[in-house]
């Protein structure tokens, strides 16, 4: 039942091209774990080059699997965010 997904996640990762376009108008808010070894913070960070709106980064404590220890907090952000969002 899963692996039908983590395949069809590592051929997206392997195939996908990017391609220059304008930047997001959107808020952007970016997460990152500060002992990541296939992100650093500095090279999440320059996703703030891809909006033109607002950008925040949140960097957690732990690796590439930072999610899975910092759940609660993390849904709490999403829930902020989105909220915020929905404000008139």
């Amino acid at each position: 039942m899963i692996l039908p997904a983590i395949r069809a996640d590592y051929r997206a990762a392997e195939t996908y091209t990017w391609e220059p376009g304008p930047p997001l108008t959107c808020p952007v808010t970016c997460l990152v774990g500060d002992d990541d070894p296939k992100v650093t913070v500095e090279e999440a960070a320059a996703w703030s080059g891809h909006t033109d709106g607002p950008f925040m980064l949140r960097v957690f404590p732990g690796g590439h699997f930072f999610l899975a220890r910092h759940q609660t907090e993390i849904v709490r952000l999403m829930a902020t965010q989105l909220e915020v969002l929905d404000r008139p």
